[in-house]
């Protein structure tokens, strides 16, 4: 009896001996107790250097990277941004390496993001790490279960005030009016390709009697007075120039392009449009494929968790989506901020506006920005 007790107690030992050896890297060691706990297993976790690729606007690069220096310290990983100019191009980068993705996390505005989700390209988020999506407006919640955003800018219309009062023209109030004659060859407008032109496109044509299944009322308005707009833009970096040099002085621009400009010297106002203010919310997703999908659903995690959004405002110059978070009082003066300005922002139906996107896209190029 003695000897077949040491032999069960040896055969024991060997086992334990076994399964630890079989432990693999420190990335799955987290201990069973923490599973389903991002925040806590992410609390014992070490990468072991892991690069994180991080697909984003080239001009969030710095922000970015400031944003996530406690991120690489408590993981023991290093982000690494792959940046483009804009959507398009990191959702065709996206498409194109499919099977072989170069990125784990992609960030871009919604209505990209919802493209990708159709195409297949993302991941949905794991609830069990990514425990803070509870924590968030509506407006920021995928309820398809994929990425959410993190951050939101609002698009409505600005004006350098100084201009206007030169030429005597009273304030514009809302999209419809800036096609006004009394404007013409004063605004920027954006174009269908834009992530905002289509959801201008919808607000007109709602407030004008149409709707999201009939934006010909909208449509008609822009082929009428086309040639009052002096620049439909696709890129933020157009409109910016264009006030800079007094090509445009007014625009349907976002909110976050305010302090840049008014530190230029443009005596710069922000109007909340009579259609509504809309957001272009930024959204995190976890890349489908990706090599870390892990530490990806991870930074997800830090980026919509509370101690990152209460730094966001100042970093990046956006919006938090967190219910949670804080901002600074200087920065509420133009950035979406609690309750009242969240639930004031307009919503879109987000599928439909991608099913359509390309036949209103062929039919602006066709009617609109020809010459």
């Amino acid at each position: 009896m003695k000897s077949k007790r040491i032999f069960t107690l040896m055969l024991a030992l060997v086992m334990a001996l076994s399964l630890a050896a079989c432990g693999g890297s420190k990335q799955e060691e987290a201990p069973a107790d923490n599973a389903g706990n991002g925040e806590a297993a992410g609390d014992t976790q070490d990468f072991g250097g892991a690069e994180l690729v991080v697909a984003t606007w080239g001009w969030a690069e710095a922000g970015l990277k400031t944003l996530a220096a406690d991120f690489e310290s408590k993981y023991n990983c290093t982000i690494v941004v792959d940046p483009t100019s804009g959507n398009g191009d990191r959702l065709n980068k996206l498409m194109a390496e499919q099977n072989d993705p170069t990125a784990d996390v992609a960030l871009l505005t919604k209505s990209f993001a919802q493209t990708g989700n159709e195409a297949g390209l993302f991941e949905k988020i794991d609830t069990n790490i990514v425990t803070s999506i509870g924590d968030l407006y509506d407006i920021a919640a995928n309820a398809d279960g994929y990425g959410p955003c993190y951050s939101l800018c609002r698009y409505g219309i600005m004006y350098n005030a100084d201009a206007l009062e030169k030429a005597g023209l009273p304030a514009p109030t809302s999209y419809e009016g800036l096609f006004d004659d009394q404007y013409a060859h004063m605004v920027a407008l954006p174009d269908m390709t834009s992530t905002a032109g289509p959801y201008m496109l919808v607000a007109m044509a709602e407030a004008m009697g149409g709707s999201q299944e009939d934006v010909t009322p909208a449509m008609e308005l822009m082929q009428e007075k086309k040639d009052n707009i002096d620049l439909w833009y696709s890129t933020s970096s157009d409109v910016v120039n264009a006030f800079t040099t007094g090509e445009a002085n007014i625009a349907v621009f976002m909110d976050i392009n305010m302090p840049s400009l008014t530190d230029s010297g443009l005596n710069m106002v922000w109007v909340d449009a009579a259609e509504g203010s809309f957001s272009a919310p930024a959204t995190a997703n976890v890349v489908k494929n990706c090599k870390n999908p892990e530490l990806a659903q991870l930074f997800v995690e830090y980026l919509i968790s509370k101690d990152t959004q209460d730094k966001i405002a100042e970093v990046m110059n956006e919006a938090p989506v967190n219910k949670n978070a804080t901002m600074d009082d200087s920065l509420k003066t133009y950035l979406a901020f609690g309750d009242e300005s969240m639930n004031a922002l307009k919503e879109f139906d987000e599928a439909y506006i991608t099913a359509n996107k390309e036949a209103w896209i062929d039919t602006f190029q066709r009617t609109v920005a020809v010459q």
